[in-house]
């Protein structure tokens, strides 16, 4: 019996640990395999909506109407100009990228919209930490996992549910 208490306690931690550091290994493993994947948003966070693009973008446009803290303020890339860094369509017209604020946190969240006319995916891409352009950090990519969860969490709340209940109540 004794022999065969030290694999057991083996396999019983090699099993612990699996489990424990899941979501973290999972995690690291699928950034890995999105370096090889194509695309403009290979990184992002895709919520799919049964809304069309157009629709989508109104919602947005409103959410920022209605809570002006959203709205980016002037943003610089050298401390000599500075600019309003508009939502607009991407230069190859697949996606109408938008850009929310995060005034508590001081950062710029980027998000993408694609979709036709029953159906969309909003893409939630990455942050730029500040009003200084160039400090962009991609989703699912360059943070931990935690702080990825606690970031892709947080565009839920604030962001993403209030943006659906103003296209579930048109």
């Amino acid at each position: 019996m004794r022999k065969y208490l030290i694999p057991i306690a083996t396999v019983i931690l090699v099993v612990s640990a699996i489990l424990i550091f899941s979501n973290t290994a999972r995690y690291e493993l699928a950034k890995r395999m999105n370096m090889i994947s194509a695309g403009s948003y290979a990184f992002s966070e895709s919520y799919d909506l049964p809304y069309s693009e157009a629709s989508v973008i109104k919602a947005i446009e409103k959410f920022k109407e209605k809570n002006p803290k959203y709205k980016v303020p002037e943003v610089s890339i050298s401390s000599n100009n500075s600019f309003i860094l508009e939502d607009s369509r991407s230069e190859n017209g697949l996606w109408f990228v938008a850009y929310l604020y995060d005034s508590n946190e001081n950062k710029i969240l980027n998000i993408a919209i694609r979709g036709n006319e029953t159906n969309s995916t909003l893409e939630f891409a990455s942050i730029n930490n500040g009003l200084r352009i160039g400090n962009w950090k991609d989703i699912n990519r360059d943070f931990s996992y935690d702080e990825n969860q606690q970031l892709k969490n947080r565009f839920e709340e604030s962001y993403l549910n209030p943006i659906k209940k103003l296209l579930e109540n048109n």
